[in-house]
């Protein structure tokens, strides 16, 4: 038996042993004294394996019993005998999707509070989509805006198509989801990448074209690809700007890029923005791309053209500040993803955000 940490929470003090995934051949319709046990499934009924499961205390702050769902999506938590209150179960998984690792808080299908002496049977399931029983919906959400320097229109007569590329992050095909926006949005998406489209549909006259950008387009497109971006206080979101149009600004071969947004706290001006596969350890210089900040200031957009489609690339960016052509003392770098190596991004990919910091 081991204690496994559950990021995100309340660590302090970790109560009792945990079998991960431990099976036995008894009666699992019954709750077992000091047992916090059951399984994790997904929305299709499917096992769901490396879901962090926790029996939290309710009189206790920092008091958690923590367990690790195995392949038949089972856990076992054993809880400890000397300690007085109740207990509440709770799950969570982070699932790493196209170089970005997304958070879901699971569902319990038994939301009450038990015993030690009594222990419990607590399954839950992974949703992609739905209410949330205390407001908000578990899937993500698109936002369009109307460009600033185009002829204005009625969002809430755009009809937004969004057409799955690949499997979705919980490993199904996914499906078409199509609907109007309200209040400019269109709300509880599954968490995947999509082809998105969109088309106007005033009333007693024939639909129009939408041409789709990024938030602070340079260009619009008849449809762009997109991962959903973490937002901290929005949740999970795919942002667009659009605009009625008969063609698009720039041609389908412009499409596979990388873009998003450094930050540091130093002046980024001469930063450059690389993105290049890796080869063991090693860049592969052919598939090297680079972008150079030229404006001053703490943050900066970039975007990086001419990518391969679905090759896995490294990005990282880089500011020499004692211009000697080396990493080194003083200068600005960061890796995306550096808090999980072997993190890569693929084209298109519209909200990959780097943070630099100084090296010491």
């Amino acid at each position: 038996m081991s204690t496994k940490k559950l990021n995100g929470v309340k660590a302090g003090l970790l109560l009792a042993s945990l079998l991960a995934g431990g099976v036995t051949q008894a009666d699992t319709t019954k709750p077992t004294p000091y047992i916090m046990t059951g399984t994790v499934r997904n929305s299709a009924g499917q096992p769901v394996s490396g879901v962090d499961v926790y029996a939290e205390n309710t009189l206790y702050y920092n008091m958690n019993a923590l367990g690790t769902t195995n392949r038949q999506g089972r856990y076992t938590i054993t809880l400890p005998r000397n300690e007085i209150g109740t207990w509440r179960g709770g799950a969570r998984l982070s699932r790493e999707y196209h170089g970005t690792v997304y958070q879901f808080q699971l569902v319990p299908a038994d939301r009450s509070e038990f015993a030690t002496r009594s222990g419990a049977i607590r399954d839950f399931t992974w949703k992609l989509t739905g209410k949330k029983p205390d407001g908000g919906y578990y899937g993500g959400t698109l936002w369009m805006f109307g460009a600033v320097n185009a002829p204005g229109f009625d969002l809430g007569r755009v009809e937004v198509t969004l057409t799955p590329v690949g499997p979705i992050i919980d490993g199904s095909p996914g499906k078409v989801i199509k609907g109007f926006l309200v209040g400019s949005q269109l709300r509880d998406i599954p968490i995947g990448r999509y082809k998105v489209s969109a088309r106007y549909m005033p009333e007693n006259s024939a639909p129009q074209t939408v041409l789709i950008g990024a938030r602070n387009p340079s260009n619009y497109e008849l449809s762009m690809t997109s991962d959903f971006r973490r937002s901290n206080t929005v949740g999970d979101v795919l942002e667009f700007t659009v605009r009625l149009g008969e063609k698009p600004t720039t041609s389908a071969s412009d499409a596979l890029y990388v873009s998003g947004e450094v930050r540091a706290n130093a002046d980024l001006k001469g930063t450059v923005v690389a993105v290049c596969v890796m080869k063991g350890d090693q860049c592969d210089q052919a598939t090297r791309r680079t972008t150079t900040v030229t404006t001053p200031g703490m943050s900066a957009a970039y975007r990086l053209d001419d990518l391969q489609e679905s090759a896995k690339y490294q990005l990282s960016a880089w500011k020499d500040v004692n211009g000697d052509g080396q990493v080194n003392a003083g200068d600005l770098f960061g890796i995306y993803g550096a808090d999980a190596p072997g993190t890569t991004v693929t084209a298109p990919n519209m909200f990959t955000s780097i943070s630099l910091t100084t090296v010491r």
